[in-house]
């Protein structure tokens, strides 16, 4: 092979090494994630101009200079417009987002709608640019994090690449937003994906470094927190901190850090709260009145306090002018709205709202205490504000590395990075103690969904009744004779029967009646006796989707083996018994896991079969040939060949899945049980092509 042949041959090679393709895609999220952030931001201003005369730097100016009914309608106006588009085209587009991607990447493999980004775009710049107490920082990230998604559903990778695509989006649209791709890159591992494997932690660095170099290249200058026009109107030393001299200031960085825990937490309970208490008037509005509505006590205040209006970049640049007890007002009042904003499903970002809330609070903090103490320098306030910052968000979120990370890189300040970090820890963790969610997840919570739990954990908290229930249970009518009941449920050795009307509409349980599925006291029951007679309304119950953890926890907590299964309108669907749950449990956990460690260890000693009774035997398959980019689905080698398909390994990764609409990728490997012949007879056929 002459020179030019083996280049490439090199060339080729390189390119299927699925390392490369990532990181390919992974420049490709970082470039694209920048190109949302320009057009996003771009839309902000263009609407912000339109509608202010000024552009986001200015708006709380051109939102005085407005006439009062415009100043109540703006705010509502903006979410409004952006609940139609979200009750019409893009549902997922509601919110702040971040707990979607938490969602997704625990139950959705993901996969998140195309159509996300585009309209998660529109519909936050609406709510923004007419300033609803919400940033933009948030969308770009979930707006990122679908153009990983698609980049993923494009290159039809598997689930666990999906992931990664995904966190790569996260880690840009952080890094783009705020110039900072090493926050970007741990808030992509530490919160969206909770993996801090190399294989992982390389494409995400890329993405978050191919944005930040974008933003800075399309924007420079561009900052987050307006720290140049703070120096610009009041001078440079006024954004330079100041070293730590004595035990006194140590003390008021600890007590900045727990009065943002407090804070944090307060705002994540509100949060929480107000989201449960709003879910049902929700269901009965369109989406586009749930935001105006739970925004109007907002919108009535805001004319008479404008410094709460839009992002709040001009305020903190005006706020070094201001008085302590003005800055602390100001802070505490937006928060006051941030609970309301978080969970009206308005779409914009957590992010910036909680930054100046702890920026404008802490500055206050700190122009107060010289006044109280004279030992303490005069320049200290902006120290406290930036410290706030980090302890606030740290509070609120739970992240103690990407909050002080993300603040050390808008601030790029070394002097003030270990107030920082002391304040920013024990904020998180007085935040951990008093609150189990944090301000991201807290839904997913109220959901049943356990966010860094364990895979058994979230198994059981994450799979639905739906999956395991059965629809063979003892039924009656309310007038049926009860020694009938009873011969039923001893012929099928139930405990419960289940009394329906003629429509099976569910009326209540017959419980505790057998002594022993086998034994019936019949001189106990009068001939008289009917169903009803005997019916427990106070039987617990389960819906499909509630979660079989659920359901396991009502069969203890009232001290029986079998719950009824009840539909939204009440008919009974069927009954899941403990038995089931506990099956459940074993074919998806202990089965599995066992069975790809038993067979990975089977492959490390050579031994290419595990022997069965007679003739069956479980064996590995490397996916290749006509098996790779198909689905399990679309293969059918049950049908074909008898040959059942245990679990998927995927390539590089240990654990077996079973996902049947997964498209195969070259180097999966199929765990089988068969007969040998029909195995033999399957590696024949993919060996032809068939």
């Amino acid at each position: 092979m002459n020179s030019v042949g083996r280049i490439g041959a090199f060339l080729i090679g390189f390119s299927r090494r699925e390392s490369t393709v990532l990181l390919v895609a992974a420049v490709g999220i970082g470039m694209l994630s920048g190109v949302a952030y320009l057009l996003f931001s771009g839309l902000i201003e263009l609407i912000s101009r339109l509608l202010l005369g000024t552009g986001t730097d200015g708006v709380v100016e051109g939102f005085r200079a407005l006439p009062l009914p415009l100043r109540i309608l703006l705010p509502l106006a903006g979410v409004a417009a952006g609940g139609f588009l979200i009750r019409y085209f893009s549902k997922e587009s509601a919110g702040t987002g971040v707990g979607l991607l938490l969602k997704t990447i625990r139950l959705k493999n993901g996969i998140l709608p195309h159509a996300l980004a585009p309209f998660k775009l529109v519909t936050a710049a609406l709510s923004i640019a007419c300033g609803a107490p919400l940033g933009l920082e948030g969308p770009v990230i979930v707006i990122s994090s679908s153009i990983g998604s698609s980049v993923g559903q494009a290159l039809k990778v598997g689930y666990s690449r999906m992931k990664l695509l995904l966190g790569c989006g996260s880690a840009a649209g952080l890094a783009v937003a705020f110039n900072a791709p090493i926050a970007g890159t741990i808030f992509a591992v530490e919160t969206v994906m909770g993996n801090y494997a190399i294989g992982t932690l390389t494409p995400v660095v890329v993405a978050a470094a191919t944005a930040s170099f974008f933003g800075a290249y399309f924007l420079p200058g561009h900052e987050a927190l307006p720290f140049s026009r703070i120096a610009q109107t009041y001078g440079a030393d006024t954004v330079s901190s100041t070293a730590i001299h004595s035990v006194t200031e140590i003390s008021l960085y600890l007590a900045l850090g727990i009065i943002c825990a407090l804070l944090g937490v307060a705002l994540i309970k509100a949060t929480a709260a107000l989201t449960a208490r709003f879910e049902p008037l929700k269901k009965r509005i369109p989406e586009y009145l749930h935001a105006p509505l739970i925004l109007l006590p907002f919108a009535l205040v805001v004319p008479f306090v404008p410094s709460i209006f839009g992002l709040g970049r001009d305020v903190m640049v005006d706020a070094f002018a201001w008085g302590p007890w003005l800055l602390m007002g100001i802070a505490l009042l937006k928060l006051v709205f941030l609970p309301l904003a978080f969970s009206s499903g308005a779409s914009g970002g957590i992010f910036f709202p909680i930054l100046f809330v702890g920026f404008v609070f802490g500055l206050g903090f700190g122009k107060l205490m010289p006044l109280l103490l004279s030992d303490l320098p005069v320049g200290s306030a902006y120290s406290f504000a930036v410290v706030g910052t980090g302890a606030l968000l740290g509070a609120a979120t739970q992240e103690p590395i990407t909050s002080f990370l993300l603040v050390f890189e808008l601030t790029r300040d070394y002097t003030i990075l270990p107030a920082l970090m002391l304040a920013t820890v024990v904020s998180v963790f007085m935040s951990r103690t008093l609150s189990s969610a944090s301000i991201y997840n807290y839904q997913l919570m109220q959901e049943g969904i356990l966010p860094h739990a364990a895979e058994e954990t979230s198994l059981m908290h994450e799979t639905k009744v739906e999956v395991c229930y059965k629809k063979d249970c003892v039924t009656a009518a309310p007038h049926e004779p009860l020694s009938a009941v009873v011969d039923r449920m001893r012929e099928k050795e139930r405990f419960e029967a289940y009394v329906v009307d003629e429509r099976g509409k569910y009326l209540g349980t017959i419980n505790a009646v057998l002594t022993s599925a086998r034994e019936v006291e019949y001189g106990l029951i009068s001939p008289v006796v009917v169903a009803n007679d005997l019916v427990n309304t106070s039987f617990p119950t389960v819906r499909p989707g509630d979660s079989i953890a659920q359901a396991m926890r009502k069969t203890a907590e009232y001290d029986v083996i079998e719950i009824p299964v009840i539909g939204d309108d009440g008919t009974l669907l069927g009954c899941i018994h403990e038995h089931d749950i506990i099956a459940f449990y074993e074919r998806e956990i202990l089965s599995k896991s066992h069975l790809v460690k038993m067979v990975g260890q089977h492959e490390e000693q050579g031994q290419q079969q595990i022997r069965l009774t007679g003739e069956f035997v479980i064996e590995t398959i490397p996916a290749h040939g006509t098996l790779v980019g198909r689905n399990l689905i679309e293969l059918k080698l049950r049908q074909r060949f008898g040959v059942q398909v245990l679990a998927v390994r995927e390539k590089g990764n240990e654990r077996g899945i079973i996902e049947p609409e997964r498209q195969l990728g070259e180097g999966d490997t199929l765990i089988v049980a068969a007969r040998r012949e029909d195995i033999a007879a399957f590696r024949a056929a993919v060996s032809a092509g068939e």
